[in-house]
This record gives C-alpha cells, structure tokens and sequence, in this order.
C-alpha cells in the first residue's frame, strides 16, 4: 500500500506541476462558473419580472432544484472532454520516456504502478470535484432553503462520473506510447459512451447494449437525488473492469505469450463483471436511497398502499401501440428504455414481480377515414408501410388489424397507444393521453392497481330519461369530459370509478350504485321515480343533487326529505364585464376539505388558494338539519348591495337588471351555493352533496374550476381518485436581485478566474526556474 501512496504521490506531483492539468482545471472552473452564473441570472431576472407583474406571486416550484439539474445536466454534456487531456500520458509518458523500464526492475508490482496511477487521478478529480461543489455551495447560499442533502447525492454521482471516465482513460493509455493518439482515442470513445443511448433503439439486442454502455445516463438519477445500488455497483464494476483491462495490457507487454492468453483473460473479466452487473441490477436486488426531503423520487405513499394490497403474484403489462395512432412513437421499440425505466421503473421498485410485453399493429377506427384521406389511393397496408418507413421501424413487426382483432378488441378504447394490465387473471386498461405528457399520472397507476386488488367497483350512476346532464355526452351542459370520457386525464373513469346511467322507472337504483348523481331533470319525476330516489337515500346510500333555477320545484320533494330547499329565482350579480349571472366562488373551509384536490390541499396544509368554480347561473340554497344530517355549506357567495335572488324577468342580453323587491327579488348576507350533508349509518358515512347549479361542473366552466372530481371523490367516500400531492417545495425564491446576480458573474468570470490563472503561473514558473 506504501508503494502505491508512493507512486500515486508522484502522479498528482506531476499533474500540478504540468501545463495541461493546469489548463484542464482553469476550463472547468471556467465552464462550471459560466453555467453557474448564467443560470442564476436567468432565475434572478425571472423572479424580479413576475414580483412586479404579481405582486401575490409565490415563488418557483423549487428553485433549487431547477437550478441544480440546469447546471449539472449541461456540465455532464461537456466533462469528457476534460479526461482525455489528464489520463492521455499516464501510463505511456513512462513508456515514451524509457522509465517503465526502471520501474519493472525496482521491486514493484504492475499491479502497484496502475493502481497508484489511477489513485493519483483520483485524487486529482477530487479537485474538479471540489469546484463544482463550490457551485453546489453558492446555490445553497443563492437559493432559499436549498436541499444541501440533495447536493451530495449530485456530487456523488459527478465523482462516480469522472472517475470511471478516468478509469477508460488510463486503460487507453496502455495501448499506445503516444500521448495524443491516446488523448483523440479516449476523447472518441468517452464521446461515443455519452451519445450511444440513441442509437439503435430500434433494436432489441443493440437497445439493451447501448443502454448499459451509457456511462453518462447511469448519473442521471443521482442528479435528482435518487442513489440506487444499480448504479453505485455499475460505476464501480466499470472502473474494476477497465483497470482490470490496464493490468492485463501491462502484464502483456511484460510477457511473450500468445495472444490467446491475454484475450482470454479480456473475456473472462468481461464475463465475471456481466455477470456481476446482471444480477445486482435484478429488481430484487436493488437498493433504493431517495434523499430528497419530500421523496420526490419516489412514489406517494397513497400509490404505495395500494401496491401493498397486491399479494407479490405476476403483474403483466402490456402496450399496445398501433402505429396508426399519433402517439405511436412513444410506444415503439426506439423508446422502449424510456418507457422502461422512466415510467415502469419508480412502479417496479415496490412490486417486482412485474412482467411486460408488448403487442405492434396496425388499424383504424371504424369510419374513421383521416389516413385514407391523406393518402388518397392508398390501402391500409401501403399506408402502415409509408408511416413504418417513416418511424424507422420495420411493417412486419406489426400485426394486421385482422390479427390484432382476434386477439383482443381495441375498438371501445379508440385504438390508442394503451396499456393493460393483468393480475390474477384480472385485466383493466391504463390509458394514455392526447394532451402531452402522454402517460399517466401517478393517480392513473393507482386506480388502476387498486381496481385489480379490489374484488368490487366503485360505480356512479347517472339518472337519465328527463333530459338530465349526462355522463356520457361530450356537450358543453354536460359531463361527459369529467366522467366517462376515456381521452380525458380528468375523467372518473380513468381515476377509477366505473360509470353508468340509472332508468327510474325501470326499477329501485340498483344496489352495485355507490353514488347516485340527479343532474337537473328538466322534466318532472312521476312519484315513483320521487319515491324510489328518497327510498334510495333512507337506506343511508351516497348522492349528488344537482339544482337549476327555474326547475328547483322539479327537486323539491327529495330536497325537502333531507331538509334543503332552494329558493326561487336565480343569484344575479351585474358587472359591466360579465354577464349578471355569471361569477367566480371559492369553497368553505369545510368544502376545501372534501378532497385532496391540488388546490385543496394547498389550502389545507398551507391555507393558500383552495378550490374556486365559475359559476353560471344559481340558485340559493337554504337548509335546516333533519333526519340526523350534519349539514355544511361547502361553497357560498358574500352577500352585498350589488347582489340578490333575482324572480322578476331576466334578460342576460340586454341591459344589467335591478333589484326590485315587489317582483319578489330578495338579498341575503350569504348565499349558500352547495351544501354537504353526512350521517354516521351503521358502520359507515352517508354523504350527499346538493349544488345550486350544475353548469359549474359541466364540460363548459369546468376547466375555469380547481375543485376537480372533489365532488365525486367525497362521494365515493374518498376511495377513488387516489390522490398523490407532494409538499411544496420550500426552495422558491432566489435570494439575489439580477444585480447581485450580475456582481456574483463578475467574480467568478473574471476576479477568481484570473487567480486561478495567475497561481498556476507562479507555480509553473517556479516549476521551470527550478
């Protein structure tokens, strides 16, 4: 070991004082101090414009990690370049120079000389290191309540980075005596390792290999603060592997046997440290350590749960990807890594016992005529074959759509790129999405797994056949986008819950309904129908009353069995940008507690925001509990002068109306726009929402709401969605002004760059004098 101190001693005494490690270190710091600056200047100047434009404005969505990866992702892209002018004459400065010599006839060990090499470029990286932690450090002290644990797990994966760079550098120096065939050499192939993870992705076999050569990707998580042992053990077996590779070069040179000998050495230590990468990246095998204070990389605990409540049998996935789909590219095998492992992988590390497969076809929708219009004259097939050719996949990978067909029936899911999972035979579709990204959210994961371990759905029934809101339908008045709508990220169906509709007058609500939805009938119920929703009700069942002025006497005998009226008339409200009837609300405490809704439960952890709706047109509602009912108003609107219950003639395209009390117009400190009302029945919860107007859920004003399904979530006792909501993150602001930020560039650019320089000028000089 003394010998090896010894050897690695004199390497670092060489590297300092030599020109070109000196030059290496004054470009990285020049580089790392460029990215630094320019980002921080950036974030800086961002965050002085929308403090003005917004004098509310909270901050970013952590500033400090943005900042972090904009820095460490760019230096990634560049580091190769730095290594090859380092390892270039490590080993064949001694060749060239005769001393190789001297040292294999001192009582040394090959074996010493290349480890103590490789220590000294250790050790010498420790210095590139220690300058990208001084940026490390300036963030935490640039960035408010900065993650300084994350950056650790940053600089674990730069050491990890520049060191098995440094480890493929010092092999390629054993196999010429020239310092700059062996400095383009390593430069081609360090340059070759960091781009190679795009190539050939089309390809199994080639895929997997490139994936597992990409040396620059494995530091990929670290930079997010997820340290794997995958990847801890993959580093480490690389730099075993190369410095393995540079003491059987060495010994080689030192040996006359035939070349069979080394190159079976080459193929055995290759083969063990296969071997050994194979089965440390199994996904039983691999250990997880995610050191970001809110666990960002890794799954929420709700999705969690609902993995616990598989038992460990097989898991199958399977894509489908349908090439004529224009999503297709993201299900083809050139992203398989990236489906893989950016998407499966976070999923995998808490279930295993996951298989996937993957099905190639082609088809269109019946009637769908959108291709056959763009390429006039062509059959399917010639047109399968031009997009094949386009996406560089080859057509017989593809199924035809007679083939697909008998295999599973993909016409209700519109033939998208999808994917289903099996579980005990159980099979449910995980859809993608239109709108980018793509894939879905954890919450989708989540409804999904759940489903499969679940022996029940969880089903919302819609009554029909009175011209109510429907479900089903894509209409502005209607619901379909929120709830049975298989294209929308936002809709029931994907979170979980099963959809259907509900005939009164065929019978009692059937018992599978967990939660009955009364959308604004437009026509009156029979006292049948009346009776069977009340029945309904008494029986402590769960349901959402949806009222709509003009037609509160149509609900008025089931609203008035839970004791809730609504009064006559609609709220108005002029304003000379907006029509009368047409407001924004936000929820009560109580309603922003109905479910953990991104907005919501911002409010309930922090007390900012909360849910709102757009509403258009309302009635007023009023209450007086009964029946054992808690009842709780859940979204209200401020009473004022500008305000009231208008009964009179409303004209909405004319001039605004007045209040006129001897129409029966009528003001109220507050009115009570929805109401919760909950009973304990048994062992369980009844919840009934009524809401004044169902135009504020409706496809319409939906998306100018952020109370999302929070309705349907309560309803459905809170089992579906899953929510998986993470703390804001605390880093938000920056604490320098784009002056500061532009002061901060000067000293690092300029006044420290030009220290660093002139201190390697002295030492260089008294280097040469001496």
């Amino acid at each position: 070991m003394k010998i090896i101190l010894k050897i690695a001693r004199a390497e670092l005494k060489y590297l300092f004082y030599s020109p070109i490690a000196w030059f290496v270190v004054f470009i990285f710091y020049l580089t790392s101090a460029a990215i630094y600056c320019i980002g921080t200047e950036q974030f800086s100047t961002v965050q002085e414009v929308f403090k003005e434009l917004q004098p509310g404005w909270d901050g970013f969505e952590g500033v400090g990690k943005e900042l972090s990866a904009y820095i460490m992702i760019r230096l990634k892209k560049y580091i190769y370049l730095f290594i090859p002018l380092l390892t270039m004459g490590i080993i064949n400065r001694e060749i060239s120079n005769g001393t190789i010599k001297l040292l294999y006839s001192s009582p040394v060990t090959t074996r010493e000389i290349v480890l103590g090499k490789y220590l000294g470029m250790v050790i010498f990286n420790f210095i590139l290191l220690f300058i990208f932690a001084v940026m490390l450090a300036s963030l935490v002290m640039t960035v408010e309540n900065a993650e300084y644990i994350w950056f650790l797990s940053i600089l674990l994966g730069m050491f990890f980075l520049i060191n098995t760079y440094a480890a493929i550098g010092l092999f390629i120096s054993c196999l010429t005596s020239y310092q700059i065939v062996a400095a383009i050499i390593t430069f081609t192939v360090l340059f070759f390792l960091s781009v190679i993870s795009s190539y050939g992705q089309q390809y199994d076999i080639i895929r997997d290999l490139t994936w597992f050569l990409s040396i620059a990707g494995k530091a990929e998580l670290m930079i997010y603060g997820l340290i794997t042992s995958r990847d801890v053990i993959y580093f480490i077996l690389v730099i075993i592997l190369f410095i393995g590779f540079a003491l059987i070069r060495m010994k080689s040179t030192q040996e006359s046997k035939k070349w069979t000998v080394p190159a079976s050495k080459y193929l055995l230590l290759t083969v063990v440290v296969v071997i050994l990468g194979y089965f440390s990246s199994r996904p039983h095998a691999v250990l997880y350590a995610d050191i970001t204070k809110d666990k960002l990389n890794t799954i929420h605990p709700n999705v969690q749960e609902t993995l616990k409540k598989m038992d460990g049998s097989m898991l199958t996935v399977t894509l489908y990807t349908n090439l004529l789909d224009r999503n297709a590219i993201n299900g083809l095998p050139i992203m398989r890594n990236d489906y893989v492992w950016n998407i499966w992988e976070k999923y995998r590390r808490f279930y295993p016992n996951l298989q996937m497969k993957y099905e190639y076809y082609y088809d269109v929708r019946d009637k769908d005529s959108a291709y056959f219009r763009m390429y006039p004259g062509k059959s399917l097939e010639e047109i399968a074959a031009i997009e094949a050719k386009i996406n560089r996949t080859p057509l017989s990978l593809f199924k035809k759509p007679d083939e697909i067909r008998k295999e599973i029936d993909l016409q209700p899911e519109g033939k998208f790129l999808i994917m289903q999972l099996e579980y005990k035979g159980k099979k449910e579709f995980l859809r993608t999405y239109r709108e980018q990204p793509i894939w879905p959210t954890q919450s989708h994961f989540a409804a999904v797994f759940k489903k499969l371990a679940s022996n029940e759905d969880m089903k919302i029934g819609f009554v029909t056949g009175h011209y109510e809101r429907s479900a089903f339908d894509y209409a502005p008045r209607h619901f379909g986008e929120f709830m049975a709508a298989k294209w929308s990220r936002q809709s029931m169906i994907n979170f979980g819950a099963e959809i259907d509709s509900v005939q009164l007058n065929s019978g009692p609500v059937p018992e599978d309904i967990n939660l009955l939805v009364v959308a604004d009938p437009r026509s009156a119920y029979t006292d049948l129908e009346q009776e069977r929703v009340i029945d309904y009700i008494r029986k402590g069942r769960n349901a959402i009353i949806y009222v709509e002025p003009d037609k509160q006497f149509i609900l008025e005998p089931i609203l008035r069995s839970i004791g809730v009226s609504a009064d006559k008339g609609m709220i108005v409200r002029p304003d000379p940008h907006e029509m009368p009837h047409i407001f924004e609300n936000h929820l009560t405490s109580a309603g922003n507690y109905l479910a953990d809704e991104q907005y919501m439960y911002n409010f309930q952890k922090y007390r900012k925001n909360g849910g709102k709706v757009q509403n258009e047109g309302a009635s007023s509602l009023n209450y007086q509990e009964t029946e054992g009912f808690r009842i709780e108003p859940i979204l209200t609107m401020p009473g004022s002068e500008n305000t009231w219950v208008e009964n009179g003639k409303l004209a909405l395209d004319s001039a605004a109306p007045d209040f006129n009390a001897s129409e029966g117009d009528l003001r109220k400190s507050e009115y009570v726009l929805a109401l919760k009302l909950s009973r304990k029945i048994g062992q369980r919860e009844q919840r009934i929402i009524v809401c004044g107007d169902a135009d504020a859920l409706s496809g319409r004003r939906k998306s100018l709401s952020t109370t999302g399904v929070s309705f349907y979530s309560w309803g459905l006792a809170n089992e579906y969605p899953v929510y998986a909501n993470y703390p804001r993150p605390s880093d938000r602001y920056v604490k320098l002004t784009s002056k500061q930020a532009k002061l901060l560039s000067t000293v690092y650019l300029y006044l420290a760059s030009a220290a660093l320089l002139l201190v390697a000028i002295v030492l260089l000089v008294r280097r040469k004098r001496k």
